[in-house]
């Protein structure tokens, strides 16, 4: 095959139509057999020799098979197509045959995982010459090494998920149980594994807590040993001051809690223990391929993430699924790398400091979601999940965030908006109606006869919010604003400065000042 044909047409006329109403045309591929994968490390691309090769897209194809041939047979013609309905006809067969492609390759991908299947998954990267060369070297820096447990490829979740690092997401359609292994069982074990992480956690506070008393107790020790000298009488110590015999007493009250600490510390450990002892008795009784992973687990894995990025996207939006120079963004802190990623949040972070924070045992625990970077055109990062199902006190969410939005920041508030909406939802319950930021927000909407997806006002609110209000500048409806203001609140130093620059935030400040000394909030 020739890695030429069908390319030379002017790609920007050709593939510059606007989005249709696309129906669902991605479909699954059923696999030939389910077979256990090998394990795989995650190994970095040698990106600038592939884009390189000028026989890439040839060898990309190759790779695919039959699949390949086929995505190669559609995208000639809808290169050659002149009339406007040809090009929508070919451009709704590329799409699913590409999908499809790549999911029937799913397969082979922990068995020949090549640069180019990685890059395939990852970038959307089909054919070298549909970019140029200063998007190339924005692929570059994309493709640069970024140490984090949080921020993932697709290429790169799939491993983490094939070899047993990360579970498989949930989603109703793709959880399969095992013959050997009934799915109560695993429930449970998932349960207890669950419980065992949340309680890792806890200990591990509580140990930071009790060496913050040993810290305490130490220089408190310290102070009372420091005697003064009588030199008078052969330079004898001299009896404890007042301040010193005020230590005495506070060691008293410190070995106290050092006492109390340590029996919480002692209860972690009889729990741990507990815990690791019905795991083991589940795992027994789940049969041995409890915990095996088959490609089937990886397919599976992998439609969820088609998925993901279908919801990135939106029905109106872009869903051209590869890499084309008149799409991809030419300015590199406009594409989502994993760099510009956690600047992103960090900046976000600093306007709602509580968005990764979760109470669970009466203390606050900071918990990252997985972030998983989808090769989309997309506009709005989604929360597939909001924490693990079966550790909803401290497991990761999972979020996916399209690498090439028209605005980073604002994608990532989409995300973020949608797990504080879903969070909140699960904390309150059947009373989501009622109570908390839900209720509060349900009612609003209900009062003023808003219609139409309840999460999605709420996310776009949230946006404002963040992006507008936080500077000041008044764009959510006074209602709106307070329940913000109570239950996704700005921090201290952005409250003070606010309540010097508008009615509304003095009000809100003052009130927040009324609760505390009530003890309302």
């Amino acid at each position: 095959m020739d890695s030429n044909e069908g390319l030379d047409p002017e790609i920007a006329e050709l593939l510059g139509i606007e989005a249709e109403d696309e129906e669902d045309y991605f479909s699954d591929v059923t696999p030939v057999s389910i077979k256990p994968i090998p394990k795989r490390a995650i190994l970095p691309i040698d990106l600038q020799k592939l884009l390189s090769d000028k026989d890439y897209y040839t060898k990309v194809l190759q790779e695919t098979g039959d699949h390949g041939k086929r995505v190669h047979e559609i995208f000639t013609n809808f290169c050659k197509a002149e009339m406007k309905d040809e090009k929508s006809m070919y451009r709704e067969k590329l799409i699913p045959a590409y999908w499809n492609m790549l999911s029937a390759s799913i397969d082979g991908f922990f068995e020949n995982l090549t640069d180019r299947k990685q890059a395939l998954y990852r970038y959307g990267l089909l054919s070298t010459s549909f970019i140029d060369d200063v998007q190339k070297s924005i692929l570059l820096k994309l493709n640069e090494k970024k140490e984090t447990e949080d921020f993932y490829y697709i290429d790169e979740w799939l491993l983490m998920v094939g070899n047993g690092k990360i579970k498989q997401s949930a989603i109703d359609e793709t959880i399969k149980s095992k013959k050997k292994a009934p799915s109560v069982i695993k429930d449970r074990l998932a349960r207890k594994k669950g419980s065992q992480d949340a309680e890792l956690i806890s200990l591990q506070q509580k140990i930071e807590h009790h060496l913050m008393i040993e810290k305490s107790l130490k220089s408190s020790v310290s102070i009372l040993l420091d005697h003064e000298r009588m030199e008078k009488y052969g330079d004898t110590i001299a009896p404890y001051t007042s301040d010193q015999k005020k230590i005495i007493l506070q060691i008293q009250d410190i070995l106290k809690d050092l006492s109390k600490s340590d029996r919480q510390i002692s209860s972690s450990y009889d729990t741990l223990r507990a815990l690791e002892g019905e795991i083991r008795s589940l795992a027994d009784s789940s049969g041995d391929l409890a915990d095996e992973i088959d490609s089937r687990t990886v397919r599976d894995e992998f439609n969820a993430i088609r998925q993901m990025i279908k919801m990135t996207v939106g029905r109106q939006g872009n869903h051209f699924p590869f890499l084309i120079k008149s799409y991809m963004p030419r300015a590199e802190k406009s594409v989502c790398s994993k760099v510009n990623l956690e600047q992103t949040l960090r900046e976000i972070e600093t306007v709602d400091p509580g968005i990764f924070m979760r109470s669970y045992k009466q203390k606050e625990h900071r918990i990252t979601p997985h972030f998983i970077i989808v090769p989309s055109y997309g506009d709005e990062g989604i929360c597939w999940e909001p924490f693990d199902r079966m550790n909803k006190a401290t497991g990761k969410g999972r979020m996916a965030v399209p690498m090439f939005p028209r605005d980073l920041k604002a994608a990532v508030l989409h995300a973020l908006g949608d797990m504080r909406w879903q969070i909140a939802k699960e904390k309150a319950l059947h009373y989501w109606m009622e109570e908390g930021l839900t209720g509060y927000y349900y009612d609003y909407t209900q009062k003023n006869k808003l219609k139409g997806d309840l999460k999605e006002y709420f996310i776009q609110d949230y946006i404002l919010w963040v992006t507008y209000e936080s500077q000041a500048i008044q764009k959510l409806s006074r209602e709106v604003r307070e329940i913000f203001w109570r239950y996704i609140p700005f921090p201290q130093s952005i409250k003070e400065n606010l309540k010097t620059r508008g009615f509304y935030y003095a009000d809100l400040y003052k009130k927040d000042k009324n609760r505390e000394l009530s003890r309302g909030y």
